[in-house]
């Protein structure tokens, strides 16, 4: 496959091996949407999943999708999670189609194939036949026909297909695996669901999280009402392919973080939605980008993870899980309630994103055109502020060596030279 990339003049793009380039056309081309499933999804990457709390009893199950395959994670029996595609084993009809509920034995609509929901088979219509007419063979064995089972981390849910795939906390490496652990710290709560379709190329969203200037340029709101204040203590932690953005709260003589009272050229008449509370030391926004589509967002006391689902090369969804924690009094949980407006489909500092990526989509055409990712320099090292792309770079880097796609450092300097 790598092969037919590099032969295939749709995919044979001129890559600079700084990524500060990238050919319009990886948002357009099928072929190379096609084998993102293969070498992505379906290879050896973590994928965030959900949330263990979404699962509590024997019993419990939760759908979603990794790319474009149907997968299911669910508590077994003996109280353990597990994941499975959520495809019958017999014909390819899906076996489960609410979004969540109990179900401990599912069963396939189109021949009634029962399964546990653990993903094994456990009962198949006519096995011996009828009447002492047909059924299956007599080595037949419901053990060899269970659903396609997939890796699992628990606590924060991760799964990959790939029995090659590194353990999480090396795929994700330290700073990020301390960074959900810290978010994680206390047993988690989800408070609510949205989704959203977006009629753009999935890698186009996962650029947008990762670009740590564009709020204050496309997001009115965080100007006029100084909802984020800016502060000179950011962190951009880039170890390819992820990233982790983090905005710190100034601190006093003593070193106390304080939050700031919005400065902006209006003020809210409910300040419940700019009011905070120190949650995650002195951190004030927390990105954590993890590749290739899902990510961690805090912002004050907003906490929610993303899933990006890929439809097709011109439409991704997205499914918001958003969570605050048990012990969470009346207090916070109304914070939450109305910091949640801060973010989602139409979220007050985003809901100008998927219109201005819509737009992107819609301005692509197969004419060689690139886009330009130099805010910062070329490379993909951390930063101490937030005026750079190393972190789209980064995803690149990283987009490109698992895909297989060379890069040239003569593209690199061409436009130099």
């Amino acid at each position: 496959m790598n092969q037919m990339i590099a032969n295939d003049t749709s995919t044979n793009w001129n890559w600079r091996s700084d990524f500060t380039r990238v050919p319009y056309e990886v948002y357009v081309d099928q072929q190379l949407f096609d084998l993102e499933q293969e070498k992505l999804f379906r290879g050896p990457c973590w994928h965030l999943i959900g949330l263990e709390c979404e699962i509590r009893e024997p019993g419990d199950f939760e759908t979603t999708y990794i790319g474009t395959t149907p997968i299911v994670y669910s508590r077994g029996p003996d109280a353990d999670v597990h994941a499975f595609v959520n495809r019958c084993a017999h014909r390819g009809a899906r076996v489960i189609r609410e979004l969540r509920g109990n179900n401990p034995n599912p069963s396939c609509p189109y021949h009634n194939w029962r399964y546990d929901i653990t993903g094994n088979l456990v009962s198949v219509p006519m096995q011996k036949g009828l009447k002492g007419k047909g059924g299956y063979s007599e080595d037949f064995s419901k053990d060899c026909h269970g659903l396609q089972r997939l890796r699992i981390h628990a606590g924060v849910l991760f799964a990959t297909f790939s029995e090659e795939a590194p353990t999480l906390r090396e795929y994700l490496g330290e700073p990020i695996w301390e960074r959900i652990a810290m978010i994680g710290s206390k047993p988690l709560r989800v408070t609510g669901y949205q989704r959203q379709t977006v009629q753009c190329n999935w890698k186009l969203f996962v650029e947008n999280n990762r670009d740590t200037y564009h709020g204050p340029q496309l997001h009115s709101f965080v100007p006029n009402f100084g909802l984020v204040n800016p502060t000179e203590r950011a962190q951009v932690d880039v170890e390819p392919p992820h990233a982790l953005l983090t905005s710190r709260l100034p601190t006093d003589e003593e070193g106390v973080a304080k939050i700031p009272a919005p400065r902006g050229r209006f003020e809210l008449e409910d300040t419940g939605l700019s009011q905070s509370i120190n949650e995650l030391e002195d951190i004030q926004v927390s990105v954590v980008s993890i590749f290739p589509s899902s990510l961690f967002t805090c912002i004050r006391n907003v906490r929610s993870c993303r899933r990006l689902i890929p439809k097709d090369p011109n439409t991704m969804e997205i499914e918001y899980i958003w969570f605050g924690y048990e012990d969470d009094d009346e207090e916070m949980r109304e914070v939450r309630r109305k910091q949640n407006n801060i973010l989602g489909p139409a979220g007050y500092v985003a809901m100008e994103d998927a219109e201005v990526l819509e737009m992107i989509q819609n301005g692509i055409s197969r004419d060689g055109a690139e886009g330009f990712i130099e805010l910062g320099g070329n490379g993909t090292e951390s930063t101490d502020h937030f005026n750079t792309e190393a972190t789209v770079r980064g995803f690149w880097k990283g987009y490109c060596e698992l895909m297989g796609i060379e890069t040239s450092a003569e593209a690199a300097t061409e436009e130099a030279g």
